[in-house]
């Protein structure tokens, strides 16, 4: 497989127009090249790349589409999850019955996550989306204007992407291949609780048998604050969190503190 092929699902933070512009197109110019349709939704600040697919398409007929941000998002700018999820559904199996390889999005949702309930409701979608794009051939590239939203509104959102070009945020925690999967990556201290919190909550798990599975594979270190959260997340929702990690440190962890709601599995 082509690495312009792999998983892609990123959150994009600018305060340089310039540097978004040179990504945006970069990440569009691979999906042309690899046979996909590509969307671009885009902000206020964000003409120059529309002027330049407007140009390509003239030369890849139905290639290209740019979709007006009043058209593409509800009105009041609450994004209803599972509605959001199953549109870009049906976008990408359009793409594919349409001949194409799958569907390359940037879309600058700036402004659906302005105030705390809708910047609440486009994180868990971003996490429903994740999960059909471990599956699906739809890859991303969710952009927001920092100058906007702020450090801390970028941090909530960039720790529910595999990728992300955020500074401070030291770990992610994104869908698995299941809905009552998760995988948690990167390094988490007490710093990252708050994060880690909220992370957890919209990642929306459904338990199967009072169990919820976080694969943990890619988890270079986890402190006992985080542990914490996890459990007491468990205890709100009276489940088991199975915990898949390397580190051998989190089982002394969780047998110390005695959190009886964490099942750590050790692999090798």
């Amino acid at each position: 497989m082509s690495p312009t092929l792999l998983p892609d699902h990123t959150c994009w933070s600018f305060d340089d127009d310039r540097a978004f512009d040179r990504h945006a197109r970069e990440f569009l110019r691979n999906g042309l090249c690899c046979g996909e349709q590509v969307w671009y939704v885009p902000g206020p600040r964000s003409g120059g790349i529309a002027e330049w697919l407007r140009g390509t398409s003239a030369k890849r007929e139905r290639s290209v589409r740019i979709l007006d941000p009043a058209t593409a998002y509800p009105a009041d700018g609450a994004i209803d999850p599972d509605a959001q999820t199953a549109a870009y559904v049906t976008a990408t199996e359009q793409a594919l019955s349409a001949g194409f390889t799958g569907l390359r999005v940037v879309a600058d949702a700036t402004a659906l996550v302005r105030t705390a309930a809708h910047l609440d409701a486009f994180a868990r979608y971003e996490f429903a989306i994740g999960r059909y794009m471990r599956i699906a051939p739809l890859r991303a590239l969710c952009v927001f204007d920092r100058s906007a939203l702020g450090d801390d509104a970028m941090a909530q959102l960039a720790c529910l992407h595999p990728r992300s070009n955020t500074a401070g945020v030291s770990f992610g925690l994104h869908a698995g291949a299941t809905p009552r999967t998760a995988v948690l990556s990167g390094e988490l201290d007490v710093s990252m609780t708050g994060l880690l919190a909220g992370a957890i909550e919209r990642a929306g798990l459904r338990p199967v048998r009072g169990e919820v599975v976080i694969h943990a594979e890619a988890l270079r270190y986890i402190d006992h604050h985080c542990l914490r959260v996890l459990h007491a997340y468990a205890e709100r929702h009276a489940i088991v969190v199975v915990l898949r990690t390397v580190l051998s440190t989190v089982s002394v962890m969780a047998e110390l503190l005695g959190l009886l709601r964490i099942r750590v599995e050790m692999l090798p």
